[in-house]
């Protein structure tokens, strides 16, 4: 799946500010993640990375060996560093809880940026939103155009490393499901 410009500048305006529901699409891919930090720091530091990869896809050219990563949070370079031995104690359980989950190597923060070129044909996801369910719940809502099976593990990486201690998902939800959670029905 190729992200146009337009479709990247507008995921990366729904990463900033919710989107409004009359444009939800009539399926979302939900991931659902049970935290070991604080909900509202959580969901700024998953922002903050999604912003940062975003910007990047928006304005950079993926021609060169490396792309520029001053605009990265720190605790995500470090933690897809080398060895992440100076990552944050939430960052470092994190890469734990994906590695037990899924028995890959740790992302590298260049091979983990590039998953946004937008020539790209690998990632399956545009982000949607993220809300709070629970005392420690997230839940993440991304546009994976209807199909429940997608490329995802860079988005995995980043819920596990910015204090997830579960990550579940993807599953298929009704966009309206989304609606009812935003407005409290």
């Amino acid at each position: 799946m190729l992200h146009e410009i337009d479709d990247l500048r507008q995921e990366r305006r729904r990463v900033d500010a919710r989107p409004p529901v009359d444009g939800v699409p009539p399926v979302l891919a939900v991931f659902d993640a049970v935290l070991s930090v604080d909900p509202q720091e959580y969901i700024r530091r998953v922002r903050g990375v999604m912003s940062a990869a975003l910007d990047l896809a928006v304005t950079e050219s993926f021609d060169d060996e490396d792309l520029p990563t001053e605009g990265i949070p720190q605790w995500f370079s470090e933690v897809s560093g080398a060895g992440g031995v100076n990552a944050a104690d939430f960052a470092r359980r994190g890469k734990e809880r994906y590695h037990e989950v899924f028995g890959e190597k740790s992302w590298d923060l260049q091979w983990w940026l590039f998953e946004f070129d937008p020539d790209n044909e690998f990632r399956g996801w545009a982000w949607w939103d993220i809300t709070q369910v629970g005392d420690r719940k997230i839940r993440v809502w991304t546009d994976s155009w209807g199909e429940s099976f997608f490329a995802c593990n860079e988005l995995r990486w980043l819920l596990h490393t910015a204090g997830a201690e579960e990550v579940s998902g993807p599953s298929l939800a009704d966009g309206s499901e989304w609606v009812q959670e935003i407005v409290g029905l």
